[in-house]
């Protein structure tokens, strides 16, 4: 009977949490103690249990809310994630439904490094190395995090950039790559046509940690037709999928509309 009380004390205590979670502002004993179903006395106890450990937090009104240490937790546990190995199997995933190289970015400085890739096996190998630095305003991935910063930090970053031409068809003025930028930024993905290397195509959507900033670009990079064909349409889908649920594997959740 101990061990069954002490289970029930521990899922009780798990509900109190959600519900000061999904509150989005600090509660009063009674709120609490209603959105729950609990008595009042068993919500106090186990509300002046957790605050002794700060995973409770109570205000100068009485009120309770989350604890600092719920943050410090949080923090930890992203620290300890390796993003290739929560990543992979999505990535995995994405390449056997659409049959290109699926690769995972981080920013550094102003470059794009790659920090994990998984080839297509029926496929010629088109992608660079892992560890790999590409630029920024010419890949699909480096436009995502340049889409995630403020107008101002993107500009100042394009302008301190040497901007080579790669190709015919890559962007090296400023004012029309912000365009391009904006075009991401609403679209929640960004294309690369053919602006790094002929040929080549590519699709990078954002991935988001537990605090919503965009750490990481998940994208496919193939010798697509054209961006307009279907094949290219289906994959872009695929990629912003497949960014969502890492994103949620690391924690992130979009926010409730009011």
């Amino acid at each position: 009977m101990k061990d069954k009380s002490n289970i029930q004390s521990v899922a009780k205590a798990m509900e109190l949490l959600q519900v000061l979670s999904s509150s989005g502002s600090p509660l009063t004993l009674t709120a609490i103690a209603n959105m729950s179903g609990y008595p009042k006395s068993t919500v106090f106890g186990l509300l002046n249990t957790m605050r002794e450990y700060d995973v409770v937090y109570q205000t100068m009104e009485g009120k309770y809310t989350l604890g600092f240490r719920l943050f410090e937790y949080g923090h930890q546990i992203e620290r300890s994630w390796d993003i290739s190995t929560v990543a992979r199997p999505y990535m995995e995933h994405l390449t056997h439904e659409i049959g290109t190289c699926v690769t995972i970015s981080v920013l550094s400085g102003s470059s794009v490094v790659t920090l994990d890739q998984v080839e297509a096996r029926d496929q010629l190998r088109i992608v660079s190395d892992v560890g790999a630095r590409l630029p920024l305003y010419c890949t699909s991935q480096g436009k995502v995090f340049l889409s995630s910063m403020s107008e101002k930090e993107a500009v100042n970053l394009l302008k301190r950039s040497e901007l080579t031409q790669f190709t015919p068809h890559t962007i090296t003025d400023v004012g029309k790559l912000m365009e391009e930028i904006e075009e991401c930024r609403k679209n929640g993905y960004a294309i690369e046509n053919g602006e790094y290397r002929i040929g080549l195509r590519s699709i990078s959507a954002p991935v988001f940690n537990a605090n919503g900033d965009v750490r990481y670009t998940i994208g496919v990079i193939g010798m697509f037709r054209s961006i307009h064909s279907e094949e290219f349409k289906q994959a872009i889908e695929k990629v912003c999928s497949t960014a969502s649920m890492i994103s949620i594997a690391l924690g992130h959740r979009k926010k409730e509309m009011v």
